[in-house]
């Protein structure tokens, strides 16, 4: 069944919609995107497509190759050991920079997002929680580059979320935990325990990656 959209932001919706097909792994790494497929399911021609795939690719998210049909990109052991090392350097800083810009209003959706992670089952829907919940307290900072930057590491590690999510389901509880530490630094405007209670958290996750893509 086709999904038939306006054409006042086709390449945009149709960029999205892909795109979030990708960072889930409903489109794997290597797999061939046919253009004329993807124009007939959303009812457009493939002039808005091809709009939407130049997009995707420069998300790095797409390879487009002369004459033959576009390649979802892989992620290699080395960039996601790259991203995780990237957050760890500045994560921190955003939210050193976030915490005394910082309301109230921050802090309760804070505790609804890890509300809904405890209550959540599926493994792409907790990637997307955390990431929201992380990108809520560093939002803060008001520094758009800064926040471009660690918002794109955010894609990268989505997309080997099938890998670490299956690996990681047991440690939930031990996540909410440290997440709500972290919140509630937050709200008390410490910044010095919040940033060092974040590096901890995202230093236990470095190593938890490097063990199970590296030496598993």
């Amino acid at each position: 069944m086709s999904v038939v959209i306006g054409y006042g932001g086709v390449p945009n919706e149709i960029y999205r919609n892909l795109r979030e097909r990708i960072l889930r792994g409903q489109i794997q790494s290597g797999s061939r995107i046919k253009i004329g497929a993807v124009a007939e399911e959303f009812g457009v021609s493939i002039i808005p497509v091809r709009e939407a795939l130049r997009m995707l690719e420069a998300d790095r998210l797409v390879d487009i190759l002369p004459r033959r049909s576009p390649v979802v990109s892989g992620i290699s052991t080395d960039e996601v050991l790259e991203i995780s090392a990237i957050r760890l350097a500045l994560e921190p800083l955003a939210l050193a920079e976030a915490i005394p810009n910082m309301t109230g209003e921050t802090i309760r959706e804070g505790e609804r997002l890890l509300e809904d992670y405890g209550k959540c089952s599926d493994p792409w829907d907790q990637v997307e929680l955390n990431r929201r919940f992380h990108l809520l307290l560093y939002e803060p900072c008001r520094k758009k580059r800064l926040m471009k930057i660690i918002s794109d590491q955010y894609d990268g590690m989505t997309r080997c979320a099938q890998v670490l999510v299956i690996r990681s389901s047991k440690l939930v509880d031990r996540s909410i935990a440290e997440h709500e530490g972290i919140l509630s630094a937050c709200e008390a405007k410490d910044l010095e325990r919040a940033t060092e209670m974040l590096r901890s958290h995202l230093q236990a996750s470095n190593d938890r990656l490097h063990r199970q893509l590296v030496h598993e």
